[in-house]
């Protein structure tokens, strides 16, 4: 997932600090200076990161939507649970007989107890029979199945039954498809009615007669289809909003959790959270909470005029109906759900459904964050690869950092050099930092461009003699927006950027 990746930019801090890319801001220069003194100019970091350009490079399940105005919203989507007809009615396969035991039977079906057909269209399935007879003589039989019909006609087939010389007299028919015929029952069950005739025109019964079926499939099914969970436990969303938060507040505005169901089964579905909780950088683990927890969400389904209609409903979990905008102000890092899908969740046998084989139902749940809200002593790091360069006898160094900010956000920066091991060797800015003030914010809630501002810093002999085997730079952004003390919220729109050009020019002796 790249959730981190987009979120990262699209706050004001984690803007400035991610995704530096190394571009050369001046071609490198070695300038001789008098007593064999030098001065080189090295680029470090040349960037300016928007929205709109981690938006474009956006990959797989999480990115940023932007509305028309510009406005900037991270979603997630992610398919939960799918089903198929065959999750509800799978095909059954014909592992037992169906013995006729009279010359007219009614025989139960063999499969799931739980259903009641009342109509159903067969498919890819085929029967044959079984026949004896101990007499020694041809027989002429006609099988009729009454609760099958196709084109107004009722199931019907001939046979002759050949005496070879041999006791029992034995038939064993070809297969034939029941493709297209409909079973029409109340009881889930098939009335066998056969005559069986000797030449002489004298009724019998047959000493055994048997139908088999290779498998039990319908294109088309409806009447009580049986109760049914279907469940996807320790799901993980990665949200990775808050990855590199070390301390501070974000009170997102609306931030919502949807879940959805497309729906082509002509049955009640029911979506149920057994759990969702939210877990936050520093570990913390809070519970979605939410009447609609407790009772389940039923979603729309077609009727029977509807067939082939795929019905959609979306329920959101926000701030007006649970404890969303709490939890995301804890910086929620990854959200574990169980979330169960019930077909036909109240077992009511007098409710008709129906699906076919193309029906399915498909559940997905959706992170959505605007970006509006307020920050809060926002405190925020990560770390870039720097390289500069191997000189020795340093006798100074000065860093040049052009730097603008477009967004709504006073910004404070501090930079350390890291050895290999992540160790502190050096701050770049004195002090506390480096003050980059929010852009102008104009009546309709967007700024003006940020104003490029250049600070020089000087790094003595003894400061880059401790700093010249870096290979890092850790950078902590200390993010405050306007009137953050009264809560006032503010939108991310996607051309806010911050850019940054570093460079440095070292003075050294050679030889």
């Amino acid at each position: 997932m790249q959730v981190a990746r987009f979120i990262k930019t699209t706050l004001p801090a984690l803007a400035l600090l991610l995704h530096f890319s190394c571009i050369d801001i001046e071609k490198e220069t070695d300038v001789g200076l008098s007593d064999q003194e030098y001065e080189v100019a090295v680029p470090l970091v040349n960037t300016k990161i928007t929205v709109s350009k981690i938006a474009e490079a956006s990959k797989g399940n999480t990115g940023i939507r932007l509305d028309a105005d510009g406005k900037a919203t991270v979603i997630y989507n992610g398919e939960v649970i799918r089903r198929s007809a065959a999750s509800i009615f799978p095909p059954f396969p014909g592992v037992i007989p169906y013995l006729i035991l009279d010359t007219t039977s009614n025989i139960k079906l063999q499969f799931n107890n739980t259903y009641l057909i009342k109509n159903a269209v067969f498919e890819d399935t085929k029967i044959n029979f079984y026949f004896e007879n101990a007499l020694p003589s041809d027989v002429k039989i006609k099988m009729r199945i009454l609760e099958l019909t196709k084109n107004g006609k009722v199931f019907e087939s001939d046979f002759v039954m050949k005496y070879n010389n041999t006791l029992p007299v034995k038939l064993q028919t070809e297969q034939i498809s029941l493709d297209g015929w409909t079973l029409k029952s109340e009881t889930n069950s098939l009335t066998f009615d056969y005559d069986a005739v000797l030449p002489d025109g004298t009724k019998i019964k047959l000493d055994k007669a048997l139908m088999n079926f290779d498998i039990i499939k319908f294109s088309y099914i409806d009447g009580y289809l049986g109760y049914h969970v279907f469940a996807v436990d320790g799901s993980i969303i990665d949200v990775g909003l808050f990855n590199k938060w070390l301390s501070g507040s974000f009170d997102f505005e609306d931030p919502k959790i949807t879940i959805s169901v497309d729906n082509a089964f002509g049955l009640p579905v029911r979506s149920r959270v057994n759990k969702m909780d939210l877990t936050s950088v520093t570990g913390k683990t809070v519970s979605l909470e939410s009447q609609f927890i407790n009772t389940g969400i039923d979603f729309a389904y077609p009727s029977f005029s509807e067939l082939g209609v795929v019905k959609t409903t979306k329920f959101d979990f926000n701030k007006n109906n649970s404890n969303i905008r709490q939890i995301f102000n804890e910086k929620t890092k990854t959200i574990a759900y169980d979330i169960s899908a019930l077909v036909n969740p109240e077992r009511d046998t007098t409710i008709r459904g129906y699906i076919t084989d193309n029906s399915y139902f498909l559940v997905n749940v959706a992170v959505e964050v605007p970006l509006n809200g307020s920050v809060n002593q926002l405190v925020v790091t990560d770390t870039i690869k720097i390289e500069l360069g191997d000189y020795n006898e340093v006798r100074s160094a000065e860093f040049k950092a052009i730097t603008s900010n477009d967004f709504p956000a006073d910004i404070r920066v501090q930079a350390y050099f890291l050895d290999e091991s992540g160790a502190k060797l050096e701050q770049l800015f004195v002090g506390d930092g480096y003050e980059l003030p929010a852009a102008t914010l104009q009546a309709n809630g967007k700024t003006l461009p940020g104003v490029e501002k250049t600070q020089l810093i000087d790094f003595t002999e003894a400061q880059f003699e401790r700093i010249k085997a870096s290979k890092k730079l850790a950078i902590v952004g200390y993010i405050n927006t306007r009137d953050s003390n009264q809560k006032k919220s503010l939108w991310i729109y996607d051309n806010y950027g911050i850019g940054l050009k570093l460079g440095a020019k070292i003075k050294y002796r050679k030889g």
